[in-house]
């Protein structure tokens, strides 16, 4: 808490924050800032986790009902009908910390723009599925950057497969390029490797 009060989002309301962003003018520091930029930044992170694995969501859901976070989840199990409500409430609902999802379910036109983080919980062979994955918050509408996060063991099969998308990926750009005449340049994203 000493660190940022924000690592307790859970006890913060929009409400509160809307207040103290306003408290926040009456410091010499911030007298002529804007009171909607200071509550936007003390609002955090909004998330998107995705996995190929149902049971792993299932796991994921149990952590985040014992920390008391609002989430939404939507995977292959979920009927079609309520997909586009349960996207609606994400992206209108600042409340909900995180939206679930399988990688592959949902189909065309799902957009999470209220999003500005995609984890990918796992990979997928195909790295086509994972950038179709985080292309949902990169869609028409986003105001913010998006950082996309890849959870991935050092050393292990995860490790490979990353590799192995990433020359997939490269290889796809140098055609392109060559089509075009042009050299590729590939998009930052943040990778998270572990030893264990």
């Amino acid at each position: 808490m000493a660190n940022h009060p924000l690592l307790h989002r859970q006890y913060y309301t929009t409400e509160k924050l809307k207040a103290m962003s306003k408290l926040m003018l009456k410091e010499p520091t911030h007298f002529d800032a804007d009171a909607a930029l200071i509550q936007e930044d003390m609002e955090g992170d909004r998330v998107v986790l995705f996995s190929q694995f149902t049971m792993m969501l299932d796991i994921v859901e149990v952590m985040l009902k014992h920390h008391k976070h609002r989430y939404i989840r939507l995977d292959g199990s979920t009927p079609i009908a309520d997909r586009i409500v349960l996207i609606d409430e994400f992206n209108t609902d600042p409340e909900i910390f995180i939206f679930l999802l399988s990688t592959r379910a949902g189909g065309l036109g799902i957009n999470l723009t209220s999003a500005n983080v995609v984890i990918l919980h796992d990979i997928d062979c195909n790295p086509y599925n994972d950038k179709q994955a985080d292309d949902r918050c990169h869609r028409v509408g986003q105001t913010r950057i998006v950082k996309v996060i890849r959870l991935i063991s050092k050393g292990s099969i995860e490790d490979c497969i990353l590799q192995l998308g990433q020359r997939k990926l490269k290889l796809e750009q140098d055609m392109t390029a060559a089509d075009q005449g042009q050299d590729s340049q590939a998009p930052g994203h943040a990778y998270l490797f572990s030893n264990a």
